[in-house]
């Protein structure tokens, strides 16, 4: 029995697509969000979803990084106390 197939007669890719309508709001966004999207849709289309990819990726690993700041490290300690005594 074969695979089941896409409207090309090909195997779809593992995964699920996505698709972004992104717009850059001034005064909202961070002006490094419009050269992103820039960048984005100036290059050609094969390389605007390994872009996008990158910058997620990127953005996703700093989400995941510890404060490391004095006043971060201050005010975990501050929290930490807080729910200590409960």
């Amino acid at each position: 029995m074969a695979g089941k197939q896409g409207k090309s007669g090909r195997k779809p890719s593992p995964g699920k697509y996505y698709r972004f309508g992104l717009r850059f709001r001034p005064g909202i966004d961070p002006p490094e969000l419009r050269d992103l999207l820039e960048n984005i849709a100036a290059a050609p289309p094969a390389q605007r979803g390994e872009l996008l990819r990158t910058a997620l990726i990127s953005g996703a690993d700093n989400a995941m990084t510890p404060a490391t700041s004095p006043e971060d490290a201050e005010i975990e300690n501050m929290l930490n106390d807080l729910f200590d005594s409960f």
